[in-house]
């Protein structure tokens, strides 16, 4: 415990998180099974009633009925996809953070264990991670959206009467401009945000927080650590990103299809192969990003607030001071 509890650098966190996912495999890999389980379902459901995704070869087959079609079923993709995310990541990712908190510290646990912690406190986490999302995207979502609103305006004053070309030239370069001036600033706040509460999970599961305080607590926790943060998570999600497209493989080289692109024409069993794939990549690197997560979460209370001496304080029965309370006013 007194190795474990001490600050470490990026690459110490990441050395420990493969450490402890490597000797505690069937762990791990059990309490995440259940996201990419759902999202298993949902899609060859999904696949089963819609069948898969064909584009037709000629830009004539593009018609009103085809575009609303792939409209309507983009809908419920996005919508089926989003409440599978949330009701997953909040179960797994709360009930990972337990685990990982239990074998970090020397002691022992199990999958069943793991849930039943963190069970009493699953609509908290399910409210946490919806905040969360919607601080982390829905400036995406609205920059999309007047995108999308503003070239609809314009084709439509277009159609309707038509102006000279040069101010319609500069109408479009303006929604250009616009568009991707808010899409980029979007991105950017996205990733700012993401590390800014990427703590949250973890204090709400270990120290049975409030939504709003484990928020509250992430952006304290994070301070000086976002950039440790945005390096874990893009090195995690690559890994992730190279280990499902290599079990995708096999079927898209089987396909024809090495490069999906707008052309690629998948068969019913292609795609289910795919969806397979997916899954096991999810199982596989699911949990190594909240891993690293919640001993970031440990470090940075460690360099914070002593942690590693509050626990051995309560070991030899002395009272720990409680952690800094931080206003919400005061954190950036």
């Amino acid at each position: 415990m007194d190795l474990a509890l001490r600050p470490m650098s990026t690459s110490q966190v990441l050395d420990r998180t493969f450490y402890l996912y490597r000797n505690n495999f069937v762990l791990f890999a059990g309490i995440a099974l259940i996201t990419p389980a759902m999202k298993l379902v949902a899609l060859l459901v999904q696949l089963k009633i819609f069948g898969p995704v064909v584009m037709p070869q000629q830009p004539e087959a593009l018609t009103p009925q085809f575009m609303q079609a792939m409209a309507v079923r983009i809908i419920i993709s996005v919508v089926v996809g989003t409440i599978v995310y949330l009701i997953g990541t909040a179960l797994a990712s709360s009930a990972t953070a337990y685990a990982v908190s239990m074998v970090h510290l020397g002691k022992s646990t199990t999958i069943a264990e793991s849930y039943s912690k963190v069970k009493p406190i699953f609509f908290r986490i399910l409210w946490l991670l919806f905040n969360v999302v919607i601080f982390t995207l829905g400036p995406l979502f609205l920059s999309y959206a007047l995108f999308l609103g503003l070239a609809f305006t314009f084709a439509m004053m277009a159609k309707g009467g038509g102006g000279p070309q040069i101010g319609a030239a500069l109408a479009v370069l303006a929604i250009a401009l616009l568009g991707l001036a808010g899409i980029v600033g979007s991105l950017v706040w996205m990733l700012y945000a993401l590390c800014r509460y990427a703590l949250a999970v973890p204090a709400c599961t270990l120290e049975q927080l409030p939504a709003k305080n484990s928020m509250v607590r992430s952006r304290f926790l994070t301070l000086g650590a976002k950039w440790s943060i945005l390096g874990i998570v893009i090195l995690t999600a690559i890994l992730s990103f190279v280990v499902t497209y290599a079990l995708q493989m096999p079927a898209l080289l089987m396909s024809g299809s090495f490069l999906m692109n707008a052309r690629t024409h998948l068969t019913m069993a292609t795609t289910a192969w795919i969806y397979i794939a997916d899954f096991l990549g999810g199982s596989i690197t699911g949990p190594i990003t909240t891993i690293a997560l919640v001993l970031v979460y440990y470090d940075q209370r460690v360099r914070k607030e002593a942690f590693d001496l509050q626990l051995m304080m309560e070991a030899v029965g002395q009272q720990a001071p409680a952690p800094p309370i931080v206003a919400a006013s005061g954190v950036n």
